[in-house]
């Protein structure tokens, strides 16, 4: 055994613990009682308030904060290990006992006069209570009235938490949260699921890294079948959150001591923290007036005198020194997860401000107010529509960054409109049009002489043929730009107005109205358009240097054949063809030339006709509409927000609150 040490003005001699990380407190007859009340560090209080604060705040909505979880199966003596470590009777007897979390924060007190207690909890209307426990005799009377108000009946559960402060000299510094024990079987007047019901209430504490798992294991049954140590080994496989404790050793049958010496030793269910055995009062001891005193003194007995759990190191039984592993094992997980607790209230704490500035400002409540509200709204909603249908961006990150693809999505269109007019454009080059059109000018000769056949008439039906082709698809470009123009109207709609979802609607409606009205006016004029095009007419400067660049192409094309024959030695005569003398070459560079006018003519213009319905006249038919509604009195009504989102915020406001509280305190360590 290790030298005495001093600490609270108490002598205590100190061993090494099992996993030879921290010396275990070993208490003398003489000092038992308050030792086992002492503050083991000076850091063990400021860490477990700042727990038992941040949980107050209710952080543990957000964030998983460090813990320790008392589990065990029904009947398996949790209350009467918190009764000898608390010092107040907690309710006690068969069945379901704890029948919603406690949470238990003790304190300890140098005065040995001191005693408080205050007890916290909402009942099941949600209704907030808090009382003060004038003596401890009482504490169990008030646990069982909380339960009662917090439960549909007398046998029912509830996951809502109970609060009960103790300080006095002779609790430690801890903080432990009792679960209730798990049920096998509902009795009456039980819901049918209470098993799974609280199994699931168990996992949501237990599943936390950051809680440590106490397991209340009675002596007496097979521990194999225990669900506590089931459930523990579930969520904590290596056992390194998990710290068996053993219960009511004396009703234990002869001969099953070596069995329990046997898992006491780690030589069975392995834990990394281990286990500790205890002895605590049973019912008939509470009957007959024992205090929680005097059993200390007889569980020391029980344990100095016992032929096997003698043999025991010191530190491996009692509640005193259950009492102060526990201290020291919450000290040092909350030290551990400290740092990352910190950085996680950081990282929550802007998420949730993002959140708020994206769920903006509380709705307006006067008709001045909400007028002023609509009217800003549609504001922002014809400014943003304006600038993404001028080339230009919107960079708030309420929107979407795909609307900011709207007008290259209309170039795209624009530039496929482009290159089916050229494709669609006659091949003169092709004998079989020169055929064609050698052929319809023959079919169409008349008096005429051979250099004076129809040229222009057939030229004029070739482009009106051409132009023709082209109808179908500047439709389609139409339809395309128009459609992806609605759908990001949709989103800004939806983004602009979702605080009022009734609102939404209205806008919604004008921009389908101003929708059905863009389609027909721009279909309407852009088939207008093609029946000037069916004119077949250019100025003749226009269509003049288009012609004179073509024969210009000619002779360039012809010169440098030319130039090829001589350079290769081969000179050929200069023949006049029929195809010279009727002008069938004539006629095909003039409807090449002509083509070309009108392609030019339409990838320009109809772009800009559809630019015109569907970014200018659209916009600002819809900003006129919706100017009116915004400022119609019978609109006001329909600025009422959306239930779901006045919750949100209320939510977010909530958390937001909480987390920077927690900040404040976490910045103090």
């Amino acid at each position: 055994m290790g030298r005495a040490k001093k600490k609270n003005g108490y002598s205590i001699a100190t061993t090494p613990s099992p996993d030879n990380t921290e010396p275990k407190v070993i208490l003398s007859h003489a000092e038992r009682t308050k030792a086992l009340t002492s503050s083991f560090d000076a850091e063990v209080r400021p860490l477990i308030d700042l727990v038992d604060r941040l949980r107050g705040y209710g952080l543990d909505r957000d964030i998983n904060l460090p813990a320790v979880a008392v589990i065990g199966d029904q009947s398996a003596g949790k209350s009467s290990v918190l009764e000898a470590i608390s010092g107040v009777q907690l309710p006690r007897g068969t069945g379901i006992v704890t029948r919603c979390p406690l949470e238990m924060r003790m304190k300890h007190s140098e005065d040995e006069d001191t005693w408080e207690g205050k007890i916290m909890y909402k009942d099941k209307h949600d209704v907030p209570h808090v009382a003060v426990i004038l003596n401890r005799e009482s504490v169990g009377d008030l646990v069982r009235k909380a339960q009662k108000e917090m439960t549909d009946g007398a046998k029912g559960i509830s996951d809502e938490l109970i609060t009960l402060e103790v300080t006095s000299s002779d609790v430690p510094d801890l903080t432990v949260i009792d679960l209730p024990g798990i049920a096998r079987n509902a009795v009456e007047g039980q819901p049918i699921d209470i098993e799974a019901r609280i199994k699931n209430m168990i996992r949501r504490y237990i599943g936390r890294q950051e809680t440590i798992i106490l397991a209340v294991l009675q002596c007496n049954v097979d521990i194999a079948t225990c669900e506590a140590l089931k459930m523990a080994k579930e969520f904590d496989d290596e056992g390194g959150r998990t710290l068996g404790v053993l219960t009511k050793p004396d009703l234990l049958d002869k001969g099953a001591e070596t069995s329990v010496m046997r898992i006491l030793n780690n030589m069975e269910f392995t834990l990394s923290k281990g286990y500790i055995i205890v002895k605590c009062r049973g019912q008939e001891a509470v009957s007959e007036g024992q205090s929680l005193k005097q059993a200390l003194d007889v569980e020391e007995d029980f344990f100095k005198s016992h032929r096997h759990f003698s043999s025991l190191r010191p530190s491996q039984w009692g509640v005193p020194n259950l009492s102060s592993r526990l201290s020291r094992e919450l000290k040092r997980h909350i030290k551990k997860l400290l740092p990352e607790l910190k950085e996680d209230v950081r990282r929550k704490l802007l998420d949730t401000e993002r959140k708020l500035h994206e769920l903006g400002e509380d709705p307006p409540q006067t008709a001045s107010e909400k007028r002023q509200m609509a009217l800003m709204m549609v504001t922002e909603f014809i400014n943003i529509t304006i600038a993404l249908t001028t080339g230009q961006r919107c960079d708030d990150p309420k929107y979407p960054p795909t609307i900011n693809n709207l007008y290259s999505s209309a170039r795209r269109a624009f530039t496929c409109l482009y290159g089916t007019i050229l494709a669609e454009q006659p091949d003169t080059n092709k004998q079989s049009l020169r055929n064609e059109l050698q052929q319809r000018m023959e079919d169409s000769r008349g008096r005429e002489f051979c250099n004076f056949l129809g040229k222009f008439e057939l030229v004029e039906s070739y482009a009106r043929e051409y132009i023709a082709k082209l109808e179908q698809p500047a439709l389609q470009c139409f339809d395309d730009v128009h459609r992806s123009t609605m759908t990001v109207l949709k989103i800004l709609a939806e983004k602009c107005f979702e605080k009022f979802p009734d609102f939404a609607e209205r806008a919604k409606e004008v921009i389908m109205k101003t929708r059905k009205q863009t389609q027909e006016e721009c279909k309407e004029e852009i088939l207008r358009y093609f029946k000037m095009e069916n004119l077949v007419y250019s100025q003749d400067k226009t269509y003049g240097g288009e012609l004179r660049g073509e024969e210009q192409k000619k002779k360039e094309e012809e010169a440098e054949a030319a130039a090829r024959a001589a350079k290769s030695g081969y000179s050929q005569p200069v023949r006049v063809t029929d195809d010279d003398v009727n002008g069938v070459d004539k006629a095909l560079m003039s409807l090449r030339s002509y083509c070309q006018v009108a392609a030019r003519r339409m990838c320009d213009v109809i772009p800009m006709i559809i630019q015109l319905h569907v970014f200018r006249e659209q916009v600002e038919e819809m900003r006129i509409l919706l100017m009116d509604i915004a400022s119609d009195e019978k609109t006001m009504v329909h600025i009422q927000e959306d239930p779901d989102m006045a919750y949100l915020r209320n939510e977010c406001k909530s958390r937001h609150e909480r987390l920077l509280l927690a900040e404040e305190e976490l910045d103090k360590i």
